[in-house]
C-alpha cells in the first residue's frame, strides 16, 4: 500500500455524520475536523444559534451541513434527527454522541430529579441515538458509532462526579454490548474516554465560588502525567480514526485520550 492509499484510509468523503452537542467547543472541533476530511455534517445542539454556528463553519470548507436544534433529553429527538439526516444526505454513516452538561456535587446532596437528569442526559440519550442510527446502519450494512465517554468511567475522580461517573461507565458498557450485537452486521461501536479538556464549560468551573480554582487546576494536572489539559482539537484525530476505514477492525473499544491519566 502506497502512502497516498494510507492517507485515504482516514478520509470520510461522502460520509453522512451526525454530531450531538455540536455547538460546544469539542463538538465544533469534531464537526469541522470531520468536514475537513470530506464528511457531510449534521450539527445537533439544544442551542439553535450554536448548532447553526457550527454548521456555518462546516460550510466554509465547502461541505454540506445541517443544523438540528434538538434536545437529546427529548425521547423523540433521536428519531427526528436520524430522519432529518437521512432525508438531507441520503444515509447516516457516522454518529458521534457528545451532548451533555454535568451536575457536579457530593453524592449525598443529589436529589432524585438531578440523578434522573444525569441518566437522561448521558445514558438514555446515548442509547436512543445509538439505536435510532443503528437501525439505519444495519439496513445499510455499514456504519460507525462513537460515544464520548470520560476517564471518570475508568477511575474515580471525586469532586462531585459520582453520577457523571456512573453514567459514563454505563456508556462504556452499552458501547461494548452494541459492538458485540452488531459486529457481524457491518456496524462498529466504540467510545473515547478523554481527560479534562480545556473548554469554556470547564473554565466556568474555575470561577465557580464553590471551588478553589487554583487547587482544582493543580489537582487536575497532578493526575495527568503530561501535566496539561487536553484541547478540543486533540479529540478530532481519535474521532477521525474510529469513524474511518483505518479502524475497520476496531469495535467495542474504549480509547483513552487522557495524557496518561489512567496509567497510574
Amino acid at each position: 500500500m502506497d502512502m497516498a492509499s494510507v492517507g485515504q484510509l482516514f478520509r470520510l468523503d461522502g460520509k453522512s455524520i451526525l454530531v450531538t452537542g455540536a455547538g460546544g467547543a469539542i463538538g465544533q472541533a469534531i464537526s469541522v475536523g470531520m468536514a475537513a476530511s470530506g464528511g457531510r455534517i449534521a450539527c445537533l445542539d439544544v442551542d439553535a444559534s450554536k448548532a447553526e454556528a457550527t454548521a456555518a463553519e462546516v460550510r466554509k470548507l465547502g461541505r454540506e451541513s445541517l443544523a438540528l436544534p434538538l434536545d437529546v433529553r427529548d425521547s423523540r429527538a433521536s428519531e427526528q434527527a436520524v430522519e432529518q439526516v437521512v432525508s438531507a444526505f441520503g444515509s447516516i454513516d457516522v454518529l458521534v454522541n457528545l451532548a451533555g452538561k454535568a451536575v457536579l456535587k457530593p453524592a449525598t446532596d443529589y436529589n432524585e430529579s438531578e440523578w434522573d437528569h444525569m441518566a437522561t442526559m448521558y445514558l438514555r440519550s446515548t442509547f436512543l441515538f445509538c439505536t435510532a442510527a443503528g437501525r439505519r446502519m444495519l439496513q445499510q450494512g455499514s456504519g460507525s458509532i462513537i460515544n464520548i465517554s470520560s476517564v471518570a468511567s475508568l477511575v474515580a475522580l471525586g469532586r462531585g462526579t459520582s453520577a457523571y461517573a456512573a453514567m459514563k461507565a454505563g456508556v462504556n458498557g452499552l458501547t461494548r454490548e452494541l459492538a458485540l450485537e452488531w459486529a457481524a452486521k457491518g456496524v462498529r461501536v466504540n467510545a473515547i474516554a478523554p481527560c479534562q479538556v480545556d473548554t469554556p464549560q470547564l473554565r466556568a468551573m474555575l470561577v465557580d465560588p464553590r471551588f478553589d480554582s487554583e487547587r482544582l487546576m493543580d489537582t487536575w494536572l497532578s493526575y495527568i502525567p503530561m501535566k496539561r489539559l487536553g484541547s478540543p482539537q486533540e479529540l478530532v484525530g481519535p474521532c477521525l480514526f474510529l469513524a474511518s476505514e483505518a479502524a475497520s477492525l476496531v469495535t467495542g473499544h474504549v480509547l483513552v485520550v487522557d495524557g496518561g491519566y489512567t496509567i497510574h
